[in-house]
C-alpha cells in the first residue's frame, strides 16, 4: 500500500500504533501537542511543525520575513490550543547550497519577531543541505494542570465556538501574517470551563471531524452562524484551512456568559456555531434551508 492511498491521518494512525511511550506521558500522538508530566501543578507541552518550500511557501512572491513569522507562529498556535504558554523553540534548517544567505537572514528575522511577540526563546537547532528549503520548528511550553485543553474532551450538549473569521486565508495573506490565539485561549480558560479546544489549520470541516472523533461525539454546525472572512464563501470557510483560529467547546450553561464576555474582551471575536451531539448523529451541517447534511472532512490533505 502506498502513502497516497492510506492518506495523512491514516498514516499517522497506523504509525502511532507502533509507538510506545513511558509512564510520564499524559497525552501522546493525536492532539495539537504532546503532554508530559512536569513540576507540581504543571504539564510540559511539546509540538513540532514543518514548512516545505513549494508546498507551504514560495520565495518570491512571499517575503522571507513572513515565512519566518509563520514558522514560529504555527507552533505557538499549537501550544495555545492546549491552553499553554509557549517558551522555547529549536529550528531544523534544510537548505540548498546555493541558497542566498540574505534570504535566510530575512526568514530568521521574521522568526525572531514572532518569538519576541510571544515571549519565546529560540535556543538551538540543526542545519543540513537539502534539495529544497525546509524549516522544522520544535517548541516547548507549559500549562497548568487545571488549564489543559484536549481535543478529546468535548461533551454531548456542549456549544461549539470559533474565534475570529474563517476562509480566504491564502488570498488575503492571513496564512502568513496571523497572530496565534494563545493569549485568548488562556483568558477564556481563566473565566470559563473550556471542555475541548484545538486550532483550525486543516479547515473547519476537517478539524471539527478530528475533534468529534477524538471525543467520540457528533456535532452539528449552523451554516448561517459560521463567521466568514471578507471575500470568503461558506465552502472556503469550511474547507480552505490555514485560518489558525481556535475551535472550542464549552458547557451550554455558560454559553451566553462566554459570548457576552468575549464581545467585550476578545478583539478577534468569538462566535457560537453549533452544538456537540451524540456520536450516532455524526458531524452535520445545518443548511440555510433547514436541511441537515453530512459534513465530511474536506480540508487540506498532504496525500
Amino acid at each position: 500500500m502506498n502513502v497516497e492511498k492510506l492518506g495523512e491521518f491514516g498514516l499517522i494512525e497506523r504509525l502511532s500504533k507502533k509507538i510506545k511511550v513511558g509512564a510520564g506521558v499524559v497525552r501522546g500522538i493525536g492532539d495539537d501537542c504532546a503532554v508530559v508530566e512536569g513540576p507540581p501543578m504543571w504539564y510540559h507541552l511539546f509540538t513540532c511543525d514543518m514548512l516545505l518550500e513549494g508546498i507551504h511557501f514560495k520565495i518570491p512572491p512571499m517575503k522571507p520575513e513572513a515565512v519566518g513569522w509563520k514558522a514560529i507562529a504555527a507552533s505557538v498556535s499549537d501550544i495555545g490550543a492546549m491552553g499553554g504558554i509557549p517558551q522555547y523553540a529549536t529550528v531544523a534548517l534544510g537548505v540548498p547550497k546555493r541558497f542566498r544567505v540574505e534570504t535566510l537572514e530575512g526568514i530568521y528575522a521574521g522568526m525572531q519577531r514572532m518569538a519576541d511577540q510571544c515571549g519565546v526563546s529560540i535556543v538551538g537547532g540543526d542545519t543540513n543541505r537539502s534539495n529544497q528549503l525546509t524549516l522544522g520548528v520544535s517548541m516547548f511550553g507549559r500549562v497548568e494542570r487545571t488549564r489543559l485543553s484536549l481535543r478529546s474532551s468535548a461533551r454531548e450538549g456542549d456549544h461549539i465556538f470559533v474565534t475570529g473569521k474563517l476562509g480566504n486565508s491564502f488570498k488575503s495573506g492571513k496564512h502568513l501574517a496571523f497572530t496565534p490565539r494563545w493569549q485568548e485561549a488562556r483568558a477564556m480558560a481563566d473565566h470559563f470551563p473550556i471542555h475541548s479546544m484545538m486550532d483550525i489549520s486543516d479547515g473547519l470541516s476537517s478539524d471539527l471531524n478530528h475533534l468529534a472523533r477524538a471525543s467520540r461525539v457528533g456535532a452539528v454546525v449552523d451554516a448561517k452562524l459560521i463567521p466568514c472572512a471578507k471575500g470568503a464563501t461558506l465552502k472556503s470557510a469550511l474547507e480552505e484551512g490555514e485560518d489558525f483560529e481556535l475551535l472550542l467547546t464549552a458547557p451550554a450553561s455558560v454559553s451566553a456568559q462566554l459570548a457576552e464576555w468575549a464581545a467585550g474582551m476578545l478583539q478577534c471575536g468569538l462566535t457560537r456555531i453549533g452544538e456537540i451531539v451524540s456520536s450516532k448523529q455524526g458531524v452535520t451541517l445545518l443548511q440555510p434551508t433547514g436541511k441537515k447534511v453530512s459534513l465530511p472532512p474536506a480540508g487540506w490533505r498532504h496525500f
